[in-house]
């Protein structure tokens, strides 16, 4: 499969104060692969350099060294910016245009007119639950509905990038399954998406793989299934409270009591204590770690 972003020990340092003497190094070495048709993560506390890398693939900021290509060619020369969508982390419109005024002006700057642009404001604006709003100023707009404009704008000219800055941040439930239904669409058309979050449940929900930055550097990257352990913890469900020897402590959960164990031998082996003292098991279920578990054991480590 092609890859649409490559990044090669991408290192990036800020000066600071009047005299530039000091510096922050905001990426550290950072080597990164993203296939065509994914849908990938970055992940990372506040400072972690999230924003930075993304900036740097957009070409608003440069490296200090390393090398950045997007579809094969090198980030500078912008070959790229007509087959790239993006939505910043604070997407803002005049007051007085309406959302589709935003978009016809937005598109024109892309080279959109005519029909095509008619049926691509439509189509958006659909996608996004907005079409009963088309003609509504955006000084109306709630923060929810300005974030979905944000997006229409990004989907507008057909990316085959979509680069998206916290895209479900104050978002209700069902425009937050509006929006993964509607990101979970797109790689089946070939889009890649590269998402900037951390809101770790959503991403849960929708990203192939991920990423996790600290500090500039990358501490973790995969594929969910392969980072995420199955089926590795089991809770075991009992009518009532066992007296079992060793660390075994069950906690009670309504009208039932619960234990949790590590791996398939603490499992057979508090199956067996209980079957010994004639307590019936009512149920035994795997507990899947999840990407709040393993984003922070990733940092703590770090």
């Amino acid at each position: 499969m092609a890859s649409v972003i490559e990044m090669s020990n991408v290192v990036k340092d800020f000066r600071l104060g009047l005299s530039n003497a000091q510096k922050v190094r905001a990426l550290d070495g950072v080597f990164l692969t993203v296939s065509e048709g994914e849908i990938f993560a970055l992940l990372g506390l506040n400072g972690a350099g999230k924003t930075t890398l993304t900036r740097i693939l957009l070409d608003l900021v440069r490296p200090t060294s390393g090398t950045v290509l997007l579809f094969g060619t090198p980030v500078s020369t912008r070959l790229w910016k007509n087959h790239v969508g993006y939505l910043p982390e604070l997407f803002r419109a005049p007051a007085s245009f309406t959302a589709d005024g935003v978009l016809r002006y937005l598109g024109a700057l892309s080279g959109l007119k005519g029909k095509r642009l008619e049926n691509r404001i439509e189509q958006v604006l659909s996608n996004v639950d907005l079409l009963a709003a088309r003609f509504q100023k955006v000084e109306t707009f709630s923060k929810g509905m300005m974030l979905r404009l944000g997006i229409a704008q990004a989907l507008l000219n057909e990316p085959k990038l979509l680069v998206l800055d916290e895209p479900t941040e104050g978002l209700d439930p069902f425009g937050k399954l509006t929006m993964r239904t509607l990101l979970a669409e797109l790689p089946k058309k070939g889009v890649t998406v590269l998402i900037n979050s951390h809101l770790l449940s959503e991403i849960e929900l929708i990203a192939h793989r991920v990423v996790i930055l600290h500090k500039g550097r990358i501490v973790t990257q995969g594929a969910l299934n392969d980072l995420l352990p199955k089926n590795s913890r089991f809770e075991i469900e009992v009518p009532s409270k066992p007296h079992l020897p060793g660390a075994w402590e069950f906690r009670e959960k309504s009208s039932s009591w619960i234990c949790e164990v590590e791996g398939t031998e603490q499992l057979q082996e508090v199956l067996g204590s209980l079957k010994h003292i004639d307590i019936p098991v009512t149920s035994i279920s795997p507990i899947k770690t999840t990407l709040e578990d393993l984003f922070l054991t990733h940092i703590r480590e770090a």
